[in-house]
């Protein structure tokens, strides 16, 4: 349920001082959000890059931060999730804070114990324990969506079908690398050879280079992605990834189920649907241009008929136009 670093820890002063610092953040007033962007899909969901070991997740967060016009830098988003340690809990409490509805689905309630026999969770789950469980217990008194079931890939694929859906999801890094790679091989294969070019080869590459050869399990490691898109035609999903510089990559249905249900991730997946945030700002352009039109019938005096001025000026415009026209004869 979490994105631990390897090689840079953050411990809070106490656990609950955590969880008050991200409570505190998802429950201050969001900056108003500006006006949706022009011709708003999913072709143009952004890319961004991850900087460390830890923060696919925040990375995530601020994708979708951008693709609703809402870009923010990693500075402010850090100062709102101040962990390293972050846990799926962590990312919905940070989206809600900048008014992005997440509807968060996990089979694990809060922090699971038995994660202390996992290399990965280990080091940082007993300090991570409280913090995440106090999240939990505060997420209804905000407003934020916690489901605890599993989703099937049919509900999964359906929501992608939205524009205005797209999904981050906790994989297990070895199992979602290796069904990239033989995705890619097979289109190489059927299209232009079995040899990577050196190009794309290199924005494939994994910063930082943390992941064994292919074929040597670890155990699991974990790791966020955003679904963005579902081809229903080759049976696979489009993924932006923040630990690479390629802005999509794909795998298939039956690669992304593994990687996705591996023990340790608890199937956690937060779907993201702005369609009430673009019905926001309609609403709200719709009520602007009301009170401007208000604004201009004030200034035109509450006795004044502007209708036969207009018609005035469009009977001399069509005269002109006659006069001109018979100029030219």
């Amino acid at each position: 349920m979490s994105s631990s670093p390897y090689n840079l820890r953050s411990r809070a002063t106490s656990a609950e001082s955590g969880a008050d610092q991200t409570a505190a953040a998802a429950q201050a007033p969001a900056e108003e959000l500006p006006a949706m962007p022009v011709g708003f899909s999913k072709t143009a969901f952004p890319h961004l890059r991850q900087r460390y070991d830890w923060d696919c997740g925040l990375v995530c967060c601020q994708m979708c931060l951008k693709w609703v016009n809402k870009a923010q830098s990693f500075a402010a988003i850090t100062s709102r999730c101040t962990t390293q340690s972050t846990w799926s809990i962590d990312l919905a409490y940070l989206l809600h804070g900048y008014g992005i509805d997440a509807r968060y689905f996990t089979i694990t309630w809060g922090a699971d114990d038995s994660y202390q026999a996992i290399d990965y969770y280990k080091e940082n789950l007993v300090h991570d324990k409280a913090r995440v469980n106090s999240l939990f217990q505060r997420a209804s008194e905000i407003g934020l969506h916690v489901e605890m079931r599993s989703v099937e890939m049919d509900q999964i694929i359906e929501a992608l079908k939205k524009e205005t859906c797209v999904t981050i999801v906790l994989v297990d890094t070895q199992r979602f690398e290796e069904g990239c790679a033989a995705v890619a091989e097979r289109r190489r294969k059927q299209g232009r050879g079995a040899t990577l070019e050196s190009e794309e080869a290199a924005a494939l590459q994994r910063l930082p280079h943390s992941l064994p050869p292919t074929g040597i399990d670890r155990g699991f490691v974990g790791h966020y992605v955003v679904l963005v898109a579902y081809r229903e035609d080759q049976d696979v999903f489009e993924i932006s990834d923040p630990g690479v510089a390629a802005e999509r990559r794909v795998i298939d249905r039956v690669a992304l189920e593994l990687a996705r249900k591996r023990h340790g991730t608890d199937e956690d997946l937060l779907v993201i649907d702005v369609a009430p945030l673009i019905a926001r700002a309609e609403a709200a352009a719709q009520q602007q241009q009301a009170m401007d039109a208000a604004e201009v019938k004030v200034e035109c005096g509450p006795s004044t008929d502007v209708a036969p001025l207009i018609a005035r000026a469009e009977a001399a415009a069509q005269q002109q136009a006659m006069d001109a026209g018979r100029g030219q004869s």
